[in-house]
């Protein structure tokens, strides 16, 4: 079972309707129902396994607060808005370790899959966005402690 460390304060479902009103976006359902669970925090086990590598999922990003470091507003403004590298279509929700990304599809053909962006293949499109899991509870239900020889 995942444990959310370090999380914001809880939030409501009027917290995550403003959240939206101010990004000018209507969140997936499953996103909010994790959202309104865990406001950001660090997920422990942190490792998602796939294909021989470990993805450290760090932290996801809390909502509705004004504190230094990132945020899910802060995140998306920087990523959607100010990043032309960014694909379009995907709501950053989680960091890396390193800073690289994990987001959420809402992409027609891939609604509701978990995707990673890492920065050093922003040059290489088939390497840059890399399939993880096919649900945000999926994604949380695999992560687990480093897996051995890696």
């Amino acid at each position: 079972m995942v444990v959310f460390e370090d999380t914001a304060p809880p939030l409501s479902e009027l917290d995550i309707k403003r959240v939206e009103n101010r990004l000018g976006i209507r969140l997936p359902q499953d996103l909010k129902e994790h959202y309104l669970l865990h406001n950001g925090g660090r997920p422990c086990p942190q490792f998602f396994p796939k294909d021989g590598d470990a993805y450290d999922v760090d932290c996801f990003y809390s909502m509705n607060t004004y504190a230094k470091g990132s945020s899910f507003e802060r995140t998306y403004v920087m990523m959607v808005h100010q990043t032309p590298e960014f694909p379009r279509g995907y709501i950053p929700f989680a960091d890396d370790c390193s800073g690289d990304k994990f987001l959420y599809s809402v992409r027609p053909e891939s609604f509701g899959n978990i995707m990673f962006i890492s920065h050093e293949d922003y040059e290489d499109p088939d390497r840059y966005v890399v399939f993880l899991a096919p649900t945000l509870k999926e994604f949380i239900n695999s992560l687990t402690e480093l897996p051995e020889g890696l």
